[in-house]
C-alpha cells in the first residue's frame, strides 16, 4: 500500500519518509518547493512536485500512484503565516481539506496530519502552576498559524464524524533535531547547531520550560498512528520530555565541554503542560520517547557530521 507524504522535504517529512522506507513501505513524497534537498534515494520513493492547494493535481497523484494512506505534514509555519495570513489560510486550511477530499474520493483508509500546540497560544507564564491542556481544552490561539490549525482541527473532526474518514491530528510543539531550518522554534540553532560546529553560542529564553520533542520520535509517532485501523478520538497531544531551557543548556555544555554557551533571560511561552494520557493509551508500549541526553547527543553528532 502506497503512502502519500506531503511536506516530504520539510523537517519532519524527511524523517517520516526515511522511517517508512526503512519499514519497507512505498512512498509518494510530495512537496511544493523542496527547501532542504530531495527525499531519500530509494526505489520505494517517488518524488513528485505539487501544491496542496491544487485539488485536481492531488486527485491525479492519488489515482496514478494508488495511494492508500496519507501523512499530511505540509504547512506554512508560524512566522510565514503571520507575514501572509491569506497564504496561510490557503495552505493550512484549504490544503488540509483538499487532502481529506482526496482521501474520500480514493478510499484512503488512514489519514494522519500535523496539528499543533499553537491552538492554545503562548502562555504568559511557564511554571508548575500553568494549566494542563487536554485534547478538549478550549482553543485560544494568538497568532495566524494557531488559528489555522484550530480551524483545521474542526474540519478534521467534521470529516471523521460525518463521513467516517479515519483522520487523526497529532498536536506537535517544540520539535528539535538535525535539519531544522524554519519555524518559531528556530532558536534551537543557538542550542545545537553552533555548539555542534565548535562555535560559541548564546541561547535565548533561559527562564522558560519546554516539552522537547525529538524529530525522530515525532516521525515514528505519525507512522505508528497512520498504521492503526481505529483510534479512540480524532486529536491527540503528542508526548515530549519536559525540561527547562537552563537544563537543556547544561546538558549541551556536558556534551560539548569545549564550547562556551551563554544564556539570555526571557520566555517564549510554548505550552508545555499538556496531558498525553490519551496518546499513551493509544500507543500502548509501542512508543517510547528517546531519553533527552541520547537525543541531544544524536542531534549534535549529526549536525557535526554535516
Amino acid at each position: 500500500m502506497t503512502t502519500l507524504v506531503t511536506g516530504a522535504s520539510g523537517f519532519v517529512g524527511r524523517y517520516v519518509v526515511r522511517e517508512l522506507v526503512s519499514a519497507g513501505a512505498d512512498v509518494v513524497a510530495l512537496d511544493h518547493a523542496p527547501a532542504a534537498g530531495p527525499p531519500p534515494r530509494s526505489p520505494r520513493v517517488t518524488a513528485v512536485q505539487g501544491d496542496v492547494r491544487d485539488l485536481r493535481r492531488l486527485m491525479r497523484i492519488a489515482h496514478e500512484h494508488r495511494v492508500g494512506r496519507i501523512i499530511h505534514l505540509a504547512s506554512l509555519l508560524a512566522p510565514a503565516s503571520q507575514d501572509d495570513p491569506f497564504h496561510a489560510l490557503e495552505v493550512n486550511v484549504v490544503g488540509t481539506q483538499n487532502l481529506m477530499e482526496v482521501a474520500l474520493a480514493h478510499g484512503v483508509t488512514h489519514f494522519t496530519w500535523a496539528s499543533s500546540m499553537a491552538v492554545f497560544g503562548h502562555q504568559t507564564r511557564a511554571d508548575d502552576g500553568a494549566e494542563e491542556f487536554t485534547e478538549s481544552s478550549r482553543h485560544c490561539p494568538d497568532n495566524v498559524y494557531g488559528v489555522t490549525k484550530s480551524y483545521a482541527e474542526g474540519i478534521s473532526l467534521a470529516y471523521r464524524e460525518r463521513y467516517g474518514l479515519n483522520t487523526v491530528g497529532l498536536r506537535i510543539g517544540l520539535v528539535y533535531g538535525q535539519g531544522k531550518e524554519r519555524g518559531e522554534g528556530l532558536f534551537t540553532e543557538h542550542l545545537f547547531d553552533r555548539p555542534a560546529r565548535g562555535e560559541d553560542s548564546v541561547v535565548p529564553y533561559s527562564d522558560d520550560v519546554f516539552s522537547w520533542q525529538y524529530v525522530r520520535d515525532v516521525a515514528r509517532a505519525f507512522i505508528l498512528v497512520n498504521g492503526l485501523d481505529e483510534t479512540d478520538q480524532g486529536i491527540y497531544n503528542l508526548p515530549g520530555t519536559v525540561a527547562s531551557m537552563q537544563d537543556a543548556v547544561d546538558l549541551v555544555r556536558e556534551l560539548r565541554p569545549g564550547v562556551s554557551i551563554g544564556t539570555e533571560p526571557g520566555r517564549l511561552g510554548f505550552p508545555h503542560r499538556f496531558s498525553v494520557r490519551a496518546f499513551e493509551k493509544l500507543a500502548g508500549g509501542d512508543y517510547r520517547p528517546t531519553p533527552l541526553r541520547q537525543a541531544f547527543a544524536e542531534t549534535l553528532d549529526l549536525i557535526g557530521q554535516g
